[in-house]
């Protein structure tokens, strides 16, 4: 199967001397096309760094990233662009702007028409638990904003997906079925990448990243990683590898 996005001895820090801060250190990865990969580690192991950098937003100090068949920023990439839904773990709305109007917005931007936006505004104002599109963001709770950024990402239907905690919050009830359409849309093509915490919801992922102090672990299918080691849980193999890696998991 073809790579959807391949990165290889990726370096990115971020300020210089005493005050430098290395995130990312020789990191691999390799993603393959209309899969699921879940990238499991502690808050700043540097998995949003990643994702950014793959979104094209950080630009990697060495190593290389390509993504969709080129490197993201380069002329004729379709990175960063429209082939690209990304929901940031920090919530960035208009919050002035209504639900419908963030649709609106975000659709024109990515060159869908009127009655195809307002036909996944339906779709996803009921899949995602959403209020009445008339409310405005500023006056939403933190849980309900964090899926109208999901719902954003969602809305054109990308060719890839990066999704940084999206389930953060959500009801199990909403979390299954996240993941259900997740499922879906990975089996027709769409290229999902999430990072999470949990390790339960990890488990569903084709590929997992295993991601401690700016690099991978390991990656591999779940069972795959799981069985060599005789576990029966991706927490017991991520502790392991930790210790192994020089402690615990943070």
């Amino acid at each position: 199967m073809a790579a959807a996005i391949v990165v290889d001895g990726l370096y990115r820090g971020y300020g210089s001397g005493r005050s430098r801060v290395d995130v990312l250190q020789s990191l691999g990865m390799n993603v393959e096309d209309g899969s699921i990969y879940g990238l499991l580690g502690p808050s700043g192991c540097g998995k949003t760094t990643l994702l950014k950098v793959v979104l094209g937003r950080l630009v990697p100090e060495s190593g290389s990233v390509d993504v969709l068949g080129s490197r993201p920023g380069e002329p004729g990439s379709p990175v960063p662009g429209s082939a690209v839904g990304y929901s940031p773990q920090e919530i960035a709305l208009y919050e002035d702007l209504s639900i419908a109007e963030t649709f609106l917005f975000h659709g024109r931007l990515h060159g869908m028409s009127r009655d195809r936006i307002s036909a996944r505004q339906t779709w996803l104002i009921g899949f995602l638990d959403l209020p009445d599109p008339g409310w405005q963001v500023g006056k939403l709770s933190g849980g309900q904003k964090r899926r109208v950024s999901l719902a954003v990402a969602l809305l054109h239907e990308p060719r890839l997906l990066l999704l940084d905690e999206p389930t953060v919050g959500v009801d199990p009830e909403l979390r299954a079925r996240i993941w259900d359409h997740l499922r879906e849309i990975a089996d027709g093509g769409t290229t999902v990448v999430l990072t999470t915490h949990y390790i339960d919801e990890a488990g569903q992922a084709d590929r997992v990243g295993l991601m401690r102090n700016g690099g991978l672990l390991a990656e591999d299918a779940p069972g795959s990683l799981m069985e060599p080691h005789g576990h029966s849980s991706l927490e017991q193999t991520f502790l392991m590898l930790c210790r192994r890696d020089g402690g615990a998991a943070a």
